[in-house]
C-alpha cells in the first residue's frame, strides 16, 4: 500500500497490499519455498492481530471481529496461506500469534475459519 494505509507507525514498517496479485504470489511462493527447500514442518505467523484489523489492534481493548475495522484482504491471504501450507505438507502446523481473540482463527477454512492449527493467545482481553 502507498500512503498512510501502507505504513505501520507503531512498528515503523511498511504493509503488504494483499489484493495485488504480485504480492500474493510473492508471499505464497515464499511459504512454498521454505516448505520444499528446507522441509519446514510449520510456521508461526507473528503479529496476526496487526494484519486482521485496519487499526492494527492499536489502542484496542475490545474488538469488533466482523465490523468495519476488519481487513478482509489480509483474511483472504491468511486463508490462502493456510490452505497452501496444509495442501503441500498435510502434517504441517501453523500457529497464529493473536491478541484479539478472533473467534474463527483456528476453524478449518471449509467451516469459515482461517485454518490455523493453533493460536498463541497473547494478552487476550
Amino acid at each position: 500500500h502507498g500512503g498512510p494505509k501502507g505504513y505501520h507507525a507503531q512498528w515503523d514498517s511498511k504493509l503488504f497490499h494483499y489484493l495485488k496479485h504480485e504480492v500474493l504470489r510473492f508471499l505464497l511462493s515464499n511459504l512454498r519455498w521454505w516448505l520444499e527447500e528446507y522441509r519446514f514442518d510449520g510456521f508461526r505467523f507473528d503479529g496476526v492481530t496487526s494484519m486482521l484489523y485496519h487499526s492494527h489492534g492499536i489502542g484496542k481493548n475490545s474488538f469488533d471481529y466482523f465490523g468495519p475495522d476488519v481487513d478482509a484482504d489480509s483474511h483472504v491471504y491468511l486463508m490462502l496461506a493456510n490452505d497452501l501450507i496444509h495442501e503441500l505438507v498435510p502434517s504441517a502446523v501453523t500457529v497464529a500469534e493473536d491478541v484479539s481473540a478472533m473467534p474463527t482463527l483456528c476453524l478449518p477454512i471449509d467451516e469459515g475459519g482461517f485454518g490455523f492449527d493453533y493460536r498463541l493467545a497473547m494478552a487476550i482481553p
